[in-house]
């Protein structure tokens, strides 16, 4: 073998290995990223902040002013009165009502005593209208007493022909007896029970 053969082999050999060893050594590094493009290591997202709970601002309940103490008031007087029929003492139907609501209102107040004083018209004499009123008041009492108000509470007092109401309306009205329709009507008022209350101080 002529010897410029055997060095071109040499040199030949020679350029083989080192190419070789080049690309051995090239794969042991670690290859750099593509240009332009930047390695990134991915990142956990970011958890979005939690809504805090709305908290209401806390409202303090307002107080009512209290109401001014109210004072006591002083009970009304109480006063009813009943009519009669010509010459009767028996308390009429359409008196009752009258007498109920009486009652009613007596309820819880406080009182000494109650007055039922008997009036009668100025027919007949006056003994007789005496005693008549005084049945009328004792019919108001008993009636009351079944209302449930206390009988010994309730004074009764007879003033016959003495305190007429009538006044001057009915004089001169021709004879005074029980066949005078006209004088007996317009007498009416006379004919009564007044009740009235005495009140506690």
């Amino acid at each position: 073998m002529k010897p410029s053969i055997r060095w071109a082999l040499v040199v030949l050999v020679v350029v083989v290995i080192g190419i070789l060893l080049f690309l051995w050594r090239r794969e042991d590094q670690p290859q750099a990223p593509a240009k332009g493009e930047i390695a990134m290591q991915p990142v956990a997202p970011k958890p979005e902040p939690k809504a805090e709970p709305k908290v209401e601002p806390k409202v303090e309940p307002k107080e009512e002013p209290s109401p001014a103490p109210v004072k006591p008031m002083a009970d009304e007087p109480l006063t009813a009165t009943v009519l009669f029929d010509y010459r009767r003492s028996e308390v009429r139907p359409s008196e009752a009502p009258r007498l109920d609501e009486f009652a009613a209102k007596l309820k819880g107040r406080a009182f000494d005593s109650l007055g039922a004083i008997g009036h009668a018209d100025r027919i007949a004499s006056v003994k007789y209208n005496l005693s008549l009123s005084k049945r009328r008041a004792e019919a108001v009492r008993a009636y009351l007493v079944g209302k449930g108000v206390d009988a010994k509470r309730i004074r009764i007092e007879a003033k016959g022909e003495e305190e007429p109401v009538t006044g001057e309306a009915c004089k001169n009205m021709g004879p005074e007896n029980r066949k005078n329709q006209k004088l007996i009507e317009c007498l009416q008022p006379d004919r009564r029970v007044a009740i009235e209350l005495v009140v506690t101080p």
